[in-house]
């Protein structure tokens, strides 16, 4: 029985000495996340010398108590398997806002028929990083006739 106590006290107190470990070095200070849901999204039936438009939402991580404006940004696909359209077949909005108390935005997409053809073709949209933005999940815009 005297054994029992001594593992039971030994036990408590290698509890006691785990539980009191601290997370000084933890950063607090985290970065919104700010990025589009969907991974792809399509422009079908674009008419011939015509234009079509859709909407994208953007997701931020954290809530605010402000509006909040982020930036969007136009990259060139590279790909074989995606390949880039001409940037006059397209315009997007440049800017979100995300008011205050949501998470959500969205932006609206045209494709604009200058030299579309009935094969795909691909552009890519990002929300631009700053010092207090991370930039989340990108978003590969497919456009055709």
């Amino acid at each position: 029985m005297k054994k029992l106590n001594i593992l039971i006290t030994f036990l408590s107190i290698a509890i006691l000495a785990v539980s009191c470990e601290t997370y000084d070095d933890y950063n607090t200070e985290r970065k919104t996340v700010a990025g589009f849901n969907l991974p792809t999204k399509n422009i079908n039936n674009i008419p011939e010398g015509g234009s079509k438009s859709s909407t994208i939402d953007i997701f931020v991580s954290d809530l605010s108590t402000v509006d909040r404006t982020f930036t969007i940004e136009d990259m060139v696909s590279t790909s074989d398997e995606f390949p880039a359209t001409a940037p006059d077949n397209y315009t997007f909005d440049s800017t979100v806002v995300v008011p205050a108390g949501e998470r959500f935005g969205t932006i609206t997409v045209t494709g604009e028929d200058n030299s579309i053809t009935d094969e795909r073709s691909y552009f890519i949209l990002k929300v631009q990083a700053s010092t207090d933005v991370v930039s989340g999940g990108t978003v590969l815009v497919g456009l055709r006739n």
